[in-house]
């Protein structure tokens, strides 16, 4: 079978919705099986538990792995049997897979403690940001946090790696004392006075994180 590697950028698989797709789960994995054109080919889709997707499509006359739609220079034949294989992808990725713009655990945590307690969803406003996302409280249409993928030399520290933070909104007096430039920075891209950047690293417990949030979603009132 050969892997497909770009199918699965910045997004995860709804383990659920492949079941519901026809997936069947076989040893940890999850395999789907279709035909093409008539019967002519049968199709095979493979999904590991760690993302990994593998796809192979046999020649149903000669029972051997048919290759031809792989090539770059396709046309006719092997065009028709590459438009079909691709549209059963492209349902496949619809149906069962979800976006996941952000990368690190505890953002993903955050997200979800957003959700569950408020029912606020992230919101990408930016074309040209486009893994950068606001949280906005319904009530007021304001924002309360915003999580943004950015360089740690953008926040100070010397360093080009890329990381993930959150902006939160706070008092001046707290954000003063908060403050340290090792836990807590002054805020990117916004009002430093009322807003600090919290690298999504573990260099903050989590449970201080959400108190923030809270905090701030008070103050977006």
């Amino acid at each position: 079978m050969r892997e497909i590697n770009n199918f699965i950028k910045d997004k995860k698989i709804n383990f659920k919705k492949l079941e519901e797709f026809g997936f069947e789960l076989i040893d940890n994995s999850y395999y789907y099986h279709t035909s093409l054109l008539k019967n002519q080919f049968k199709m095979s889709v493979k999904i590991n538990l760690d993302n990994s997707i593998f796809t192979e499509i046999i020649d149903t006359e000669t029972n051997e792995p048919y290759v031809l739609y792989l090539i770059e220079k396709r046309s006719g034949y092997s065009e028709k049997v590459y438009k079909a294989y691709s549209e059963i992808l492209a349902k496949i990725q619809k149906e069962c897979f979800e976006d996941e713009i952000f990368k690190a655990n505890y953002t993903k945590e955050i997200i979800t403690y957003v959700e569950n307690k408020y029912g606020d969803e992230l919101e990408f406003l930016w074309e040209k940001s486009p893994k950068n996302a606001v949280v906005r409280r319904k009530s007021s249409n304001k924002w309360y946090a915003v999580i943004l993928t950015i360089s740690k030399r953008k926040i100070g520290l010397d360093s080009d790696e890329i990381i993930e933070v959150i902006n939160l909104h706070n008092i001046a007096e707290k954000i003063e004392k908060l403050i340290d430039y090792k836990k807590y920075f002054p805020a990117y891209h916004m009002n430093k006075k009322y807003w600090c950047t919290i690298c999504l690293d573990r260099t903050v417990e989590l449970k201080e994180i959400y108190k923030l949030i809270d905090i701030s979603y008070k103050l977006a009132k």
